[in-house]
């Protein structure tokens, strides 16, 4: 599923839905719910990874986002790398040792979607995806 799709759906129920299947994984790796919400975020957002990108994406509280990654670079989960070019920036990378939680988070997030999404057909979420870049692009035009 494309990002502006997941995007969309991050709000409301879905993210309710979501926040209750990741309390399992949350328990057995002593995770914050802001914590998982980095962790998968740093997963999919490529070069995208700085605390501005975490907050632009994912409309977190700017303390939430530093304990977060404050708190992930102490577990080592990720590292902080200061930008080569401007150092006003940190870009947060995930680290070997996270790699079987990332992917167990990312499990949970398909099979949501999978079941979220069933009986609906490759050109409805065609014409969702197109709805939700517009919608998108129209909301950071207002913002």
């Amino acid at each position: 599923m494309e990002v502006q799709i997941e995007s969309i759906l991050q709000s409301g129920q879905f993210k309710k839905l979501m926040e209750e299947q990741i309390t399992g994984l949350r328990k057995k790796y002593g995770l914050k719910k802001a914590e998982i919400e980095i962790l998968y975020f740093l997963s999919r957002c490529g070069e995208h990874n700085t605390s501005s990108d975490i907050y632009y994406q994912l409309m977190m509280n700017r303390g939430h986002i530093s304990q977060a990654v404050d708190g992930l670079c102490q577990k080592h989960l990720i590292e902080a790398v200061p930008d080569r070019e401007d150092r006003r920036y940190v870009h947060y990378i995930i680290l070997d040792s996270a790699m079987e939680i990332v992917q167990q988070i990312e499990k949970v997030h398909e099979d949501v979607r999978r079941e979220v999404l069933e009986d609906i057909s490759e050109e409805e979420l065609k014409v969702f995806q197109n709805v939700a870049v517009k919608i998108r692009r129209n909301i950071e035009r207002l913002i």
